[in-house]
């Protein structure tokens, strides 16, 4: 919600094998998550413009260890713990941390 339209973003933190993988593999990657949201609402407000391109950051090696180290120093139990699936803006400590940790971002040109 920081830009307008807002837009999805969504985080990724790929193995060693698919570090390497080209720009190319990336955006069709992208394009293709996009085009995965099949719900009828989504997909008009995609083509409306009234939410924005999908964004998916590859964030660096070792970036969702981070994010559980952040949630136990809160108190949290190591045993409870589940990545989150969605970050809300009050959640600024998390969102430093992927943020910080961003290697690389890819835009969906899936609906231009």
């Amino acid at each position: 919600m920081s830009s307008d339209p807002g837009h999805y973003v969504v985080f990724v933190e790929l193995n060693a094998a698919a570090a390497d993988a080209s720009a190319d593999a990336l955006q069709g990657c992208c394009d293709e998550l996009d085009r995965a949201f099949a719900d009828p609402g989504y997909v008009g407000s995609r083509r409306s413009r009234a939410i924005g391109p999908l964004e998916l950051r590859v964030l660096q090696r070792g970036t969702f260890h981070r994010v559980l180290r952040h949630y136990l120093s809160l108190g949290a139990p190591v045993s409870q713990f589940k990545s989150p699936r969605c970050v809300a803006r009050s959640n600024a400590g998390v969102l430093q941390i992927l943020a910080a940790c961003t290697a690389k971002a890819f835009f969906s040109a899936a609906y231009d």
